[in-house]
């Protein structure tokens, strides 16, 4: 069996990467496989623990962002496989994805690349592991949203290729970076990812260059990958969805001759699809907006009434929500469902101060009366706005939390593992979790266990039967540490009591967690 080099690129990934590393040792069994990490210049670098937990990686620090394509190339030079593996740290990988995918590329000589199926934490397949070349019929289908009412069109749902059966071998233009196998003479000899991309887009342009070449790119369903979709882009989000659509024009602008239709009509179809993909990605939560929308207004016309001032306060209306609401935008915070509002009071409040002292410093010296008159209704409104803003989502939050409660929708979990500080986040009661009751912890290996985590114990691993009559719990969540390693068990076992067993990564201070279904992985 040939050997491999794997290249993993992460972005402050503290929190998925270890799952990652430990999934890469598991398929490495048996296997010459060299991994190498570079950690690309994060503002949350991956700590010492996690690197003295894997000493068979070789680490690469970069102190700035490189983007992920001269990331790649920088890190591909300390390969030393005829094979490479590129894959997101954000991915669990099946025991057998190295090995299925090695023999495949053996099997198939005229393969220039070749990627797995690739599910989402729920199983559901992530389609963008297998594509077509972007045309100007699937970018406009794909805009307009036809992709998705007529997924069976070959002509409408190409850019995915929905119409396909995702169970069989399919020669496709490209595959996913989140998990891509090349062989490396062919990597050297295109020069590697071009580095003109910053991030998105490289993976499209490298299979592009590889059927000029004269090879193809397959997808095998043969082994597959989970992939937490986004998480390295989630602490950069306004700058991933310009690089989004910025990498759709270079690719236009160098491959060029592959396009009919003239480059300024493609540019203006980039623009608009930018500006519905940018919308529909910074704010589906648009509930939200409307509702500090409202809160603005109301405050603002509240205060002027209580003082009695005639004339209407729609420039100061206008100048606090727009702060503002383009504030919390920026701040991703109308891309994510949760109400803790982490964030709003921190940011809005220092942000406010300084916008109403502009406005009455302008006011008073261009002696506007609009700015002047209502420069106390500012200083006051830049303080009680932002816990305005705090307040109603503290309230729906705690009215979602008891709701689920009192309609048993909540999820009640336990937690395998107990010999971990890792756990105590879980049990912290300012961390609640609407959707997900922990009940405690059970581990096989109680003397292990720390004493804080002693507290919340409720059992052996062996126990878990009279456990579960006691408190009705029908999930096991197998916690994963720094460490990537959780606690061994038998989960056909489990399974007879009608438990579920998820696999848990990350921490819920941010919502930033993941629970995998361990029965998705091969």
């Amino acid at each position: 069996m040939p050997s491999c080099s794997v290249i993993i690129i992460a972005y402050n990934s503290c929190d998925f990467l270890p799952a990652c590393l430990k999934s890469v040792q598991d398929a490495s069994q048996g296997l010459d496989v060299q991994v190498i990490v570079l950690d690309n210049g994060s503002r949350e670098p991956i700590t010492p623990e996690i690197k003295a937990n894997f000493p068979q990686v070789e680490w690469i620090d970069s102190p700035i962002n490189l983007g992920f394509g001269k990331g790649c190339n920088l890190a591909e030079k300390r390969a030393a496989n005829p094979y490479l593996f590129f894959i997101n740290p954000d991915t669990v990988v099946s025991s057998d994805a190295f090995l299925e995918v090695l023999r495949f590329m053996e099997e198939h000589p005229d393969a220039g690349s070749v990627g797995c199926k690739i599910l989402n934490e729920d199983g559901s397949m992530q389609w963008s592991c297998r594509r077509s070349f972007p045309t100007e019929i699937s970018a406009i289908s794909k805009t307009l949203g036809l992709t998705n009412l007529f997924p069976k069109s070959k002509v409408l749902s190409s850019y995915n290729m929905t119409y396909a059966n995702p169970d069989e071998v399919t020669e496709v233009d490209a595959i996913s970076g989140s998990f891509f196998c090349i062989r490396r003479d062919l990597y050297e000899q295109l020069h590697g990812f071009d580095e003109d991309f910053f991030m998105y887009g490289e993976d499209l342009d490298l299979c592009f260059k590889a059927k000029v070449a004269g090879f193809k790119n397959y997808y095998t369903p043969v082994t597959n990958v989970l992939h937490f979709r986004g998480q390295s882009s989630r602490t950069r989000r306004v700058k991933s969805y310009i690089d989004f659509y910025r990498a759709m024009w270079i690719f236009v602008k160098k491959h060029k001759s592959y396009y009919m239709v003239p480059r300024f009509l493609i540019f203006i179809g980039i623009v608009i699809a930018a500006c519905v993909g940018v919308f529909s990605r910074l704010v589906p939560q648009f509930w939200k907006i409307f509702l500090d929308a409202a809160v603005v207004v109301m405050g603002v016309q509240l205060f002027h009434v209580c003082r009695g001032v005639d004339g209407s306060p729609w420039m100061l209306s206008l100048i606090l929500g727009l702060a503002n609401l383009l504030s919390l935008t920026l701040l991703g915070e109308y891309s994510s469902s949760s109400l803790k509002g982490k964030g709003v009071v921190k940011y809005l409040v220092p942000l406010n101060v300084v916008l109403t002292l502009g406005a009455v410093f302008c006011g008073a010296v261009g002696e506007s009366h609009g700015l002047a008159r209502y420069g106390y209704e500012l200083c006051v409104l830049a303080i009680l706005v932002p816990f305005a803003f705090l307040a109603w989502r503290r309230v729906a939050f705690w009215i979602n939390y008891f709701y689920r409660i009192f309609a048993k929708k909540r999820h009640r979990s336990i937690l395998l593992g107990g010999g971990e500080d890792s756990l105590q986040p879980w049990f912290d009661s300012h961390n609640v979790i609407p959707g997900m009751e922990i009940l405690g912890c059970v581990s096989g290996t109680p003397a292990m266990v720390t004493e804080q985590n002693r507290l919340h114990l409720l059992g052996t691993l062996g126990d878990m039967e009279s456990i579960c009559n006691r408190t009705g719990c029908r999930e096991l969540l197998v916690v994963s540490n720094f460490s990537g390693s959780r606690e061994i068990f038998d989960q056909s076992w489990l399974e007879k009591l009608g438990m579920k067993v998820f696999l848990l990564i990350g921490k819920p201070q941010n919502g930033d967690f993941a629970l995998i279904n361990l029965k998705n992985l091969h």
